[in-house]
């Protein structure tokens, strides 16, 4: 599953470093995890967003908005493995 939300969350408003959101969200320390988690950010300040979020985006919405063109295989969760 996606942390997308809380890394964002974590990153921008409490200011945390990737190692340490992975610590925090119980991701694997392994480098996949966590540059998928950087990646996460690059593609928030890409699309303008910081913390807070608009309101009303949602997972969902957020994760369309870091993933444009991704098509169904993001709406499955696979987008980001199909690399």
């Amino acid at each position: 599953m996606r942390k997308i939300h809380s890394t964002v969350r974590l990153f921008f408003e409490a200011g945390l470093s990737i190692r340490a959101i992975a610590r925090t969200l119980r991701v694997s320390p392994e480098v996949p995890a966590k540059a998928g988690m950087g990646d996460y950010i690059r593609r928030a300040q890409v699309a303008g967003l910081s913390w807070p979020l608009p309101e009303g985006l949602d997972e969902r919405a957020l994760e369309a908005r870091l993933f444009p063109g991704a098509g169904p295989a993001c709406d499955a969760g696979l987008g980001a493995r199909s690399r």
